[in-house]
């Protein structure tokens, strides 16, 4: 632990987002022309999900989807809140996870401070190839979907077993890694108070205002990356996304070696990018060919 008693230390990295997709097929079509690599990743066993994976190195993007719904309604970790989501809308954002290698002094630190968090309980998937892949999560919340804050992974596999078997993808894009998430919440004192006492995550730099998306912006790092919390300051795009699907991942943010290139992959495909970010220093990529996920992209 920190000096702080946090478990900064514990969660070595950011690991993945989850996009839900209703249509698995459709979304890694649509992926593909946005210029990423996508894998076949896999079947949950027993959960009635499966997915794709968008891998950069150990961070990567997870297209997720239901095969049986009955499955999924009757397994828990927020079953009924995937089976809404994607009845409402093609997909969009659902989670993201940190990866930490002491997922159960988490889980008692958490449980000595009276915090809700189900497990860690086991979980695994059957790859394409038959490899199975075998992990534990942590739940805040008893929840993975549309939560103001992250789940907790510890992977059973060694990190460089895994990437021997999911290979880091050569994206024409030019895509390297994902740089940070935003999180949209209704009240920011109480979400900083969360990020900080629940998950031991120390606030960076100054709270400031983000113009072009209404809000202002609270920080923590992890390594070389970013949590912004967002909170809506009037009318625009995160207030827009509580009221329509309420607090949760906002948007997150890729690093790509050259914005030119990025641009004329979408170019290639007859796509642009949204307004607003045609000249600027970031591109969001269309909307609507992602699915409803906001992926911003920025070099670096």
């Amino acid at each position: 632990m920190n000096e702080k008693g946090g478990l900064f230390p514990m969660m070595m990295r950011f690991d993945h987002a989850v996009i839900g997709v209703r249509n698995l097929d459709e979304a890694i079509r649509r992926y593909q022309s946005l210029g990423f690599d996508v894998s076949p990743g896999g079947r949950h066993t027993g959960l009635g999900t499966y997915n794709a994976i968008v891998r950069f190195g150990l961070d990567y993007l997870e297209l997720i989807s239901i095969y049986d719904e009955n499955e999924v309604s009757t397994r828990g970790f927020g079953g009924k809140v995937l089976l809404d989501f994607l009845r409402q809308r093609e997909g969009g954002l659902l989670g993201y996870a940190l990866a930490t290698t002491a997922i159960q002094q988490v889980a008692e630190r958490f449980h000595h401070a009276g915090l809700a968090a189900q497990g860690p309980f086991p979980m695994q998937r059957i790859r394409p190839d038959g490899r199975l892949l075998s992990w534990r999560l942590l739940v805040p919340g008893g929840v993975s979907w549309r939560q103001p804050w992250p789940f907790l992974i510890q992977w059973d596999v060694p990190d460089e077993q895994r990437l021997s078997w999911e290979k880091p993808g050569t994206h024409p894009n030019g895509i390297t890694g994902w740089t940070g998430i935003a999180v949209a919440v209704r009240h920011l004192e109480s979400a900083i108070d969360l990020y900080q006492r629940q998950l031991g995550l120390e606030e960076v730099g100054h709270r400031d205002e983000i113009a072009h998306l209404a809000a202002r912006r609270a920080s923590f790092q992890i390594g070389t990356s970013r949590i912004d919390l967002l909170m809506p300051t009037s009318n625009g795009p995160v207030q827009h996304m509580l009221a329509e699907i309420g607090e949760g991942p906002f948007e997150v943010t890729l690093a790509v070696r050259s914005l030119t290139q990025a641009r004329e992959v979408l170019k290639q495909g007859g796509m642009s990018p949204e307004p607003g970010s045609e000249d600027s220093p970031r591109l969001l990529l269309p909307l609507h060919q992602a699915l409803g996920a906001r992926l911003v992209v920025v070099e670096r």
